[in-house]
């Protein structure tokens, strides 16, 4: 079939990167990419069901098996089969299946054009160079009728190198973020917690350290490595500082969990894969999963964005909190004046995360909290203090951020090679929760799972602390949920109560 006869796979679409322009060709070689087909016939998640369970108290809910669920809504295999003789014409290989998802392997040039890709190297004001796939994918109207998205082609500027870090800052320990929060009396025992780790490298050693300096013993997390995620490079970069962000403060909090890092490529492709590969891991079996990461909606494809919150569905319906990083740039008025928020923290079914400062003695929303209202993802059932709220900001109303928040002024001990800093930003806040949700899950007995709902809806004593003080570039902080602190701080022991424990 002649390409002219091609079609658009609808929700494909990409713009030009904000401020980058065109460099160079693309260059040979042979890479890895993941397509995403339909599901099979009847194979769709159940939405309502997700919804219904994050409303229900722990203690009376029943979540889906792992095995049960993939095999009830993965692809169809005769989809595999249409696709796979399709790329056989272009010399490309069908390597692996993973749920509705397919690893190709084959040369970018004949990637590129069995998927109708525009594609060329594109080039960011400070030097940074990066494969960028601009406006649809496209393909024969049979395979367009199957394939939802193409990833990997396209990737994301990599991640600065590490700038100066400060270690003039005193940290709060974790027994003062502990006491401060009121978390439960609990380590984490029996918890496993899934950590998405974009290109940045691990460090035992540093880990070791911050347990040592936190007084307590901790497993030492193991590394499970998504498609070809580089485990070690040469120069540092802001994604290694991350990854010490994350394992260290969950470690410190509750110890006795168990932390397994998804390694993935800083792409949408890795987000997508390292995400499926933490759900459906059915060895480690993680509960929470911790995400401090995340791109203003407007830079992911449209498609992207489904398929991820498709995958937050999964969690919700498997019973695992996904809490993500609502940003460090304020309302994100980067490139065009509007403000925007991030995604994944953006997908209904992820807890985002928000920030505070305690510096002056009082809680006050941190001045560059994420925060805001989605484009993509409308105001779900449970927050409807969105809708008001957005109105009182004349922007229309959407999926609000953040859920909740806690603090990030003076920051968290966490070592980086070697030295020990005060680290800060909404990255900092996810894995807290995570800490706090695995605490949760041991004092209850039963997975919290997707629990936003129950904490919108909760009624009598309070579970939050109001953050009234404060606010980020567009937006303020006040009583009730605000798009800066969200519902507030948490009092874990009143939230353990909400969800059905003792709060002892």
């Amino acid at each position: 079939m002649s390409s002219d006869a091609w079609v658009p796979i609808p929700d494909t679409h990409r713009g030009v990167w904000p401020g980058t322009t065109p460099a160079a060709e693309v260059a040979d070689g042979d890479v890895w990419l993941t397509a995403w087909l339909r599901p099979r016939s009847g194979g769709d998640l159940d939405v309502e069901r997700a919804r219904t369970l994050g409303a229900t108290p722990p203690s009376g809910r029943s979540y889906a098996t792992r095995a049960g669920l993939a095999a009830q809504t993965t692809c169809d295999p005769k989809d595999i089969d249409v696709l796979q003789r399709y790329c056989a014409t272009f010399g490309i290989e069908v390597v692996a299946t993973h749920w509705r998802s397919i690893v190709l392997s084959g040369p970018i040039r004949k990637l590129i054009e069995a998927f109708g890709a525009t594609t060329a190297i594109y080039e960011t004001p400070d030097g940074r160079r990066f494969r960028l796939r601009t406006e649809s994918l496209h393909a024969p109207p049979e395979i367009a009728a199957i394939l939802r998205g193409l990833f990997g082609i396209h990737q994301w500027p990599r991640s600065h190198a590490v700038g100066t870090l400060h270690g003039d800052v005193t940290p709060l320990s974790a027994q003062e973020v502990a006491a401060r929060y009121e978390l439960p009396n609990a380590d984490g025992s029996g918890q496993t917690v899934g950590v998405l780790q974009l290109r940045g490298a691990f460090r035992p050693d540093d880990f070791t350290k911050c347990m040592q300096d936190q007084g307590v013993a901790a497993k030492l997390p193991t590394v499970r490595r998504t498609d070809n995620a580089e485990l070690t490079h040469d120069v540092e970069t802001e994604k290694d500082v991350e990854s010490a962000i994350d394992t260290q403060i969950v470690g410190a909090l509750a110890p006795a969990a168990q932390i397994v890092i998804y390694a993935a490529p800083d792409d949408e492709r890795g987000v997508l894969d390292a995400i499926r590969t933490a759900l459906f891991d059915d060895e480690n079996r993680p509960s929470i999963l911790s995400i401090s990461f995340g791109f203003p909606e407007f830079l992911w494809t449209p498609v992207a964005l489904a398929i991820l919150d498709e995958l937050f569905t999964v969690a919700a319906l498997l019973g695992v909190s996904i809490f993500c990083a609502s940003g460090d740039n304020g309302a994100e008025m980067d490139y065009d004046g509007k403000p925007h928020v991030l995604a994944p923290a953006s997908s209904p079914f992820a807890h985002a995360c928000g920030a505070t400062d305690i510096s002056t003695g009082s809680e006050i929303a941190w001045s560059k909290t994420g925060g805001g209202f989605s484009e993509r993802f409308g105001v779900p059932p449970w927050q409807g203090v969105a809708t008001s709220v957005a109105g009182g900001y004349q922007v229309t109303p959407g999926r609000g951020l953040p859920d909740f928040a806690a603090q990030v002024v003076p920051g968290y001990a966490v070592f980086f090679e070697g030295t020990k800093f005060a680290m800060g930003g909404t990255s900092t806040v996810a894995p807290m929760w995570a800490a706090l949700a695995a605490r949760l899950n041991q004092r209850l007995g039963h997975s919290i799972g997707f629990f936003a709902p129950l904490l919108y809806g909760a009624t009598g004593a309070a579970i939050f602390r109001d953050v009234t003080v404060g606010g980020n570039d567009r937006y303020r902080s006040g009583a009730g949920w605000n798009p800066c602190a969200g519902l507030g701080v948490p009092i874990g022991s009143a939230i353990e109560r909400a969800l059905g424990g003792t709060g002892a």
